[in-house]
C-alpha cells in the first residue's frame, strides 16, 4: 500500500504541467529532478523513468512556450497578401518570441535536432490535446525539414516558385537571414535586454531582412514593408 501511494501512478504529463508551472513562476534555473520528484511526491528514480535526464523534462516542459508562437503565427497570417509577407512575417512573428524566450527557444531549436522536436510536438498534442486548437499549418509544415536553416529555406521555395526569386539567389537569402538572425539571437542571449529593447531589436533585425530581400529578389510582388505591431 505504501509503494503504491508513493509513485501515485503519475504520468509524463503530470511531470511536464508541474515543471512547466515551475519555469513560468521561478524561472528554469529553479528546476531539478529531485524537487520535482519531491513535489509530485515520488522518488528521483521513478522521474527518470520517463525522462533520461533534466534537460529532457525541461525540453517537454518548454514545448509549450511555443504556444504564444503559434497564436502569433495565426493572427499574422491573416494580413499576408504576397509571399513576401509571408517570408518577412514568419521571422517576425518568430523573433518575437525568441527574443522574448531565449532559453526556451535555444533549447528547443538549437540543442536538439530537428526530428526530436518534430517527435516530441507530436507526442505533446497527444499529452496536452487542448493545445492542438490553436496549431498552425504553417508551423508543422516547417518542422517537417531537417533543420533550422532547412525550416527557412522552405519559406524560400514558396518564394521560388512564386517567381519572386532565383534560387541561386534564394540559397543566399537563406544563408544571410538564418546568419542574421543568430547574431541577433546571441546579443539577446548574452546581454537579456529588457522589453523595450527587444522590441526595436526585432523591428531592426525585420528592417535588415527587407534590406536583404530588396537586395535579392526577382520580384517584390508590390512588397513594400511588413506592418509590425
Amino acid at each position: 500500500m505504501k509503494r503504491e501511494k508513493y509513485f501515485k501512478g503519475l504520468t509524463r504529463r503530470d511531470y511536464i504541467a508541474r515543471t512547466n508551472e515551475i519555469i513560468h513562476q521561478e524561472g528554469i534555473e529553479a528546476v531539478s529532478i529531485r524537487r520535482i520528484a519531491k513535489e509530485m511526491g515520488c522518488s528521483s528514480a521513478s522521474l527518470y523513468r520517463y525522462f533520461e535526464n533534466r534537460d529532457e523534462l525541461l525540453y517537454y516542459a518548454e514545448l509549450g512556450e511555443m504556444n504564444d508562437y503559434i497564436r502569433r503565427l495565426n493572427k499574422a497570417e491573416k494580413g499576408w497578401t504576397n509571399v513576401w509577407d509571408i517570408y518577412v512575417g514568419v521571422w517576425y512573428c518568430y523573433s518575437m518570441e525568441a527574443f522574448r524566450k531565449p532559453e526556451a527557444y535555444n533549447l528547443l531549436f538549437f540543442t536538439y535536432d530537428n526530428n526530436k522536436l518534430r517527435n516530441s510536438i507530436k507526442e505533446y498534442y497527444v499529452m496536452f490535446p487542448e493545445m492542438i486548437g490553436s496549431s498552425n499549418r504553417m508551423f508543422h509544415r516547417m518542422l517537417q525539414t531537417s533543420d533550422f536553416m532547412g525550416r527557412d529555406y522552405e519559406m524560400c521555395r514558396n518564394c521560388i516558385r512564386a517567381d519572386a526569386i532565383d534560387e541561386e539567389k534564394a540559397i543566399i537569402l537563406n544563408r544571410m537571414v538564418c546568419m542574421l538572425f543568430k547574431g541577433y539571437f546571441k546579443t539577446v542571449c548574452d546581454e537579456k535586454p529588457d522589453d523595450d529593447s527587444i522590441n526595436l531589436m526585432v523591428r531592426q533585425f525585420v528592417r535588415d531582412i527587407e534590406e536583404i530581400v530588396r537586395m535579392l529578389a526577382k520580384n517584390l510582388k508590390g512588397y513594400t514593408k511588413y506592418q509590425m505591431e
